[in-house]
């Protein structure tokens, strides 16, 4: 019962995290079933091939983020954190990996669509998550990415 249990919280974890290899995805008979891809399918959408999957994982956009204080800060993704005696910072989200030619569309409406980074002011004790939508234009195609920055005070 345990063991059940258990793959079922680890199949839970991994569902939630996103956790796919999309170069494995079709690859075997059983993803082919579960998600109905057929070799007709796999012709008619180039986006389903396997060096386009290849690519599409080695390439997806992420996010990371840096919380600035006087002291040697560092980026964290998805999560990044700093410690400061000050009341506010500044917490700074940039988006890699982003496609040639991309649209992005933020979550907070103070990040600026047409760039690739976003600050915003941080208070002590505070933490602020902040996803977009990278959309590829050259072909419709879009990821979600997002990273949460935390604040911690001295006092």
């Amino acid at each position: 019962m345990m063991n059940k249990l258990l793959s079922g919280v680890l199949a839970f974890g991994l569902v939630i995290s996103g956790a796919v290899d999309a170069s494995t995805l079709g690859k075997d008979k059983q993803d082919k079933e579960l998600y109905q891809i057929t070799e007709k399918d796999i012709a008619a959408s180039p986006e389903l091939s396997d060096e386009n999957l290849k690519r599409a994982a080695s390439t997806s956009a992420s996010m990371r983020c840096l919380v600035d204080t006087p002291a040697w800060d560092r980026w964290g993704s998805p999560r990044c954190w700093s410690v400061g005696a000050a009341r506010t910072a500044t917490a700074f989200f940039s988006i890699q990996n982003t496609p040639t030619n991309y649209e992005i569309i933020w979550s907070d409406s103070r990040c600026s669509s047409n760039s690739k980074s976003c600050a915003l002011p941080i208070f002590n004790y505070q933490s602020i998550t902040v996803s977009a939508t990278v959309k590829n234009t050259a072909n419709n195609t879009y990821v979600d990415v997002q990273a949460t920055a935390h604040y911690e005070g001295l006092d």
